[in-house]
């Protein structure tokens, strides 16, 4: 398979909308960004992950960021049909400072459109300068 440039602007608009939906709270969209066998992997912090929307929507309920921004995003097409994303976060906690860091995407062509199959956030601690 090879990306068609509507492919990636659909791509970078999910990722986008995963933002909205969860800063906003949202839910009832979740069905737009999230494959049915979606995994948030949260192995980088020592917690167990989360396993679909529900599982999303219970841990994130209550607490999240009132905002979110992504960018600086690069795809690549795996072998299996899958795109792999890299992207750069900010993101705005409700209480504490901002943070940076990374996700790591895995990303499916579902039947409704490109969905997150798996997310892994690694967060990047300010370094710079200490």
């Amino acid at each position: 398979m090879t990306l068609t440039a509507d492919d990636i602007l659909q791509i970078h608009a999910l990722l986008a909308d995963y933002g909205h939906i969860v800063d906003d709270h949202d839910w009832g969209r979740v069905d737009e960004v999230f494959a049915e066998d979606f995994i948030f992997d949260r192995s980088a912090y020592g917690i167990p992950d989360l396993h679909g929307a529900a599982d999303i929507i219970r841990t994130f309920l209550g607490r999240n960021m009132y905002a979110h921004f992504t960018g600086n995003t690069t795809l690549t097409e795996a072998i299996d049909g899958v795109v792999n994303a890299h992207s750069k976060f900010i993101a705005f906690p409700n209480d504490g400072p901002p943070m940076t860091g990374d996700y790591y995407d895995t990303i499916v062509l579902t039947q409704a459109g490109w969905r997150l199959q798996r997310r892994r956030a690694e967060t990047r601690q300010r370094k710079f300068f200490d």
